[in-house]
């Protein structure tokens, strides 16, 4: 933990987040750039905010990750146009 917080420069909650899922296992959910590569970089899968509302419209859990990515953008979570772009065409082959 000391290595990601102190050494790696990550703050504590990101760190605690990865050094949980290397302890299960588990697939990690992270947006921060600096965070993902440490992350990969230690062999965990990885998925952030867009990668689960796909998942989760793929589930029927949601009608639209497209609709939920512009919601967050409007409310200030970076989005970009490509990425919007590629949401809508991904969103057509569900």
């Amino acid at each position: 933990m000391k290595l990601l917080v102190t050494d790696l420069n990550l703050g504590k909650g990101k760190a605690d987040v990865i050094a949980l899922a290397s302890q299960t296992g588990s697939e990690v959910m992270i947006d921060d750039l600096r965070s993902r590569k440490v992350a990969e970089n230690m062999g965990l899968k990885v998925t952030g905010t867009i990668g689960f509302l796909i998942r989760a419209e793929k589930l029927r859990l949601i009608e639209s990750a497209y609709d939920k990515a512009k919601e967050l953008r409007e409310k200030g979570f970076y989005v970009s146009d490509e990425l919007l772009q590629e949401i809508s065409r991904l969103g057509s082959t569900f």
